[in-house]
């Protein structure tokens, strides 16, 4: 609903009399809904901040926040901010609002609040409420809003709330990659505070922005507390996730994806329709070269999907249970030689009746070929000791058949494990996987993402996991897994779509080693400082460097202050080649730390890392 009858009385009022000093062409109206006036003129946001919840206002000011975060939009005048949420209009299908940064917005409205105390009020961030309010949006009034310096100590006090802001010579809590639907702790020179990423950003998946960092967005505040909300990657200078600068058609893309029940009319999503259509959307974007699939509830479906999907083919188990696993594979980089379930040595009770199901492959990317055999698996669910002891068998069974008849062969195993790999999701047990972790001729490419704290089921537990071995392993891209971010482009994806996220990576395949190279034995091209391992790491790590000629190198350990805690070399001698030096913890608080290898020319090499205890 939006004022139309008394427009031009509006604009020429509003030129005289809303933010002289912007000098903007930004109307205004009458309403006679104020609970005390008859005529509700525009007040000052900072005015409106001051009245009692539930008061109607109308208040004006310039956009900061658009579709971001899909509601609320975020607005400030040259006094203060607040927020505007309205469910139909920015969550429930579309965002439906045609906005843009900096365009002037003039709304009536209730003040409410939201991620208040339960049972208390006054300490969730204020916003414009309800579904009747009234608007209108003037984009000919356009200003292009600058954010305000500041430091978290500031940010803290709450005064910059719903304001955009910068905060710069930050430290992350964290390292590598950033998720959706997370508060991270941080730091500058006055104080700490925290950074929440939202889940409907193009966020996640972002790297960790390296300090000193300076990081833009609105100012937020939940249950009291103070947050910084970036709106998108540039608000954090942020790059793409590694790998990102290099084209798809010449990377090999993994992609393991439990679509909830899909197909099915009984199951999962009430839509199956726009079920069907989503799923579509997420694959069209992702674009991988093969995705391994759990919960293809109806075939008829499933062949649908095939015949939309013109550039791939598909495999499915068709074992006899609803849920069936499958394989969807581009046609122009992989060319199948066999497909089929494993039976050998398997024991179907305990893989629920879904044994894996495999596909040998070739893939060609970019001009080099690799032969793969890739096993999907959908394993046991259930937080009961029960199924946990059923999931033990199924990937103990699993690793032996690979260590029998697959050793030293390309392999991805990957699926739905219905476990973590850090330990067990029922009782904090071991996890069932520990056999592929602790083996050095696995890589498990999602344990990184688990140990960051990202989920793919719903926002509970990491449970899809990807494990690979041969020259896959050096020709992964260290960094490219990732939790696909599908409520940046899929709205209500929870509802409509699935309870797991689609989990996956990449590779940048490379000729094949042959048998005489020895590629560990040649001498190191270019000095430099490795990251250390493992990271995080408690109590003990291992910091790596290389030489390219024999000098003498410090190596020194300083807390995020510019402390130093160690000193691991004191220039001591080196000879040319990669070294090893194990650094003790132990008497340290969690946290981030800097490690420096400095050389006697004067030049520096510094890196990061974590210690959680």
């Amino acid at each position: 609903m939006k004022p139309v009858s008394i427009l031009l009385f509006l604009f020429l009022f509003m030129m005289q009399s809303f933010l002289a000093v912007a000098q903007t062409l930004v109307p205004t109206f009458e309403e006679t809904r104020s609970v005390t006036a008859t005529q509700n003129d525009i007040i000052s946001i900072a005015e409106a901040r001051q009245l009692p919840l539930g008061t109607v206002v109308t208040v004006a000011g310039w956009i900061t926040v658009t579709d971001e975060f899909r509601g609320p939009v975020y607005f400030q005048d040259e006094t203060a901010g607040i927020a505007w949420f309205n469910g139909p209009l920015m969550r429930e299908g579309e965002f439906d609002l045609d906005i843009a940064h900096g365009d002037s917005l003039v709304i009536t409205g209730t003040l409410g609040e939201f991620g208040n105390t339960p049972g208390s009020s006054g300490d969730g961030l204020r916003q414009i409420v309800g579904n009747d309010v009234v608007f209108e949006i003037f984009p000919e009034g356009n200003r292009e809003i600058e954010p305000q310096q500041i430091t978290l100590t500031q940010l803290n006090t709450g005064n910059w709330e719903a304001q955009l802001i910068t905060v710069s010579d930050l430290v992350i809590d964290h390292t590598g990659s950033l998720q959706g639907n997370t508060t991270y702790n941080m730091i500058d020179n006055t104080g700490d505070g925290l950074l929440r990423i939202d889940l409907r950003t193009d966020i996640s998946g972002a790297p960790v922005p390296e300090p000193p960092a300076t990081i833009s967005g609105v100012a937020g505040i939940f249950r009291g507390d103070a947050q910084l909300l970036p709106r998108s990657r540039a608000d954090l200078d942020a790059d793409g996730a590694p790998g990102d600068d290099i084209p798809q058609d010449q990377t090999f893309d993994v992609v393991t994806w439990n679509i909830e029940w899909f197909g099915s009319t009984e199951n999962g999503p009430s839509n199956n329709q726009l079920q069907f259509e989503n799923v579509i959307t997420v694959i069209e974007t992702i674009d991988a070269d093969i995705y391994t699939f759990q919960e293809i509830a109806d075939i008829g479906t499933w062949n649908q999907l095939i015949n939309a999907l013109e550039d791939y083919s598909g495999i499915i188990a068709g074992y006899s249970q609803t849920q069936q696993t499958a394989f969807l594979y581009r046609n122009s980089t992989i060319t199948p030689r066999g497909h089929g379930l494993i039976s050998t040595g398997m024991n179907s009770f305990d893989w629920a009746g879904r044994l894996p199901l495999w596909f040998h492959f070739d893939v060609t990317i970019n001009g080099v070929t690799k032969e793969v055999h890739a096993y999907g698996i959908h394993a046991k669910a259930f937080g009961d000791p029960q199924s946990y002891q059923r999931r033990v068998n199924a990937s103990n069974q699993m690793k032996n058949y690979l260590d029998t008849f697959r050793s030293g062969d390309n392999i991805i195993f990957f699926g739905d494990f219905n476990d973590q790999l850090i330990s067990s999701t029922w009782n904090n047990a071991v996890s069932p996987y520990a056999n592929f972790v602790e083996d050095p001729n696995y890589f498990p490419v999602t344990l990184s993402l688990e140990e960051q704290g990202a989920t793919s089921f719903r926002s509970s537990s990491m449970i899809d996991h990807i494990v690979i071995a041969g020259e896959l392993i050096d020709d992964h891209i260290d960094g490219a897994q990732r939790v696909e971010n599908t409520n940046a482009y899929i709205p209500n994806y929870l509802n409509t779509t699935s309870d797991h996220y689609p989990v996956w990576t990449r590779f940048e395949l490379r000729p094949s080693t042959s048998a005489g190279d020895n590629p560990g034995s040649e001498l190191p091209t270019a000095t430099g400082l490795d990251q250390n391992y493992p990271n995080p790491f408690n109590p003990i790590t291992n910091i790596q460097f290389s030489l390219t000629e024999a000098q003498n190198v410090t190596l020194t350990v300083y807390d995020v202050m510019g402390r130093r805690v160690a000193t691991l070399l004191d220039n001591q001698a080196h000879n040319t080649g990669t070294h090893t030096v194990s650094f003790d913890g132990s008497t340290l608080s969690s946290g981030i730390y800097l490690y420096r290898l400095q050389l006697p020319n004067g030049e520096s090499f510094t890196n990061k890392m974590m210690l959680v205890k």
